[in-house]
């Protein structure tokens, strides 16, 4: 249990390094042609995951709500359900890494691109800036959340700290979502 308490701040830190190493290495190297078969086919998959995210999200909120209602116990679904989300929002990051730091042309384009400042509000800024910001966020809050809920002594307990904790994850995941973007890819 206290390798996953250290490993999750870890996991996070190594993340924005690598965001930080492919923003440094994209800003000195000149632009590469990005393999775009492949940025298709991981932006499909990581625009279809999201509704595996949020189905994981609801699940893990609205789970809790139900049993703390009827005094049931916590154990055995609400930990699995818990894990589900937090696994469904680790694959979620990886492919969002992927995209974001080798894959995409738009942000090898931003990248690389010295001195444009994005505008506030806009699209791009959205998606380079607060899109990833939002989603490393939540990424650290789902494991954080994991570990409070783990924590609690009583079933009660467990299951108001999954309704506040997951329920906040949730509400950060889905303010990270471009809407505007198509809802399934295909």
């Amino acid at each position: 249990m206290k390798r996953i308490a250290i490993c999750v701040p870890v996991a996070a830190a190594a993340i924005v390094l690598a965001m930080m190493a492919g923003t440094a290495a994209a800003a000195a190297a000149p632009a590469s042609a990005p393999n775009l078969g492949l940025y298709r086919g991981v932006l499909i998959a990581h625009s279809a995951w999201r509704w595996v995210v949020l189905i994981a999200g609801f699940a893990a909120v609205v789970n809790p709500i139900m049993r703390l209602s009827r005094q049931q116990a916590w154990a055995p679904l609400g930990p699995r359900l818990g894990r589900l989300f937090g696994i469904a929002i680790d694959i979620q990051v990886l492919m969002g890494a992927a995209l974001y730091l080798l894959l995409s042309p738009l942000t090898t384009i931003v990248l690389t691109s010295t001195g444009t400042k994005l505008p506030p509000g806009s699209h791009l800024h959205f998606i380079v800036v607060e899109h990833p910001s939002i989603m490393i966020a939540a990424f650290i809050l789902v494991h954080v959340s994991s570990m409070v809920v783990r924590r609690a002594r009583s079933d009660a307990a467990h299951q108001r700290r999954a309704i506040i904790f997951y329920g906040v994850t949730l509400l950060l995941v889905l303010a990270g979502i471009p809407w505007w973007r198509p809802l399934l890819r295909v």
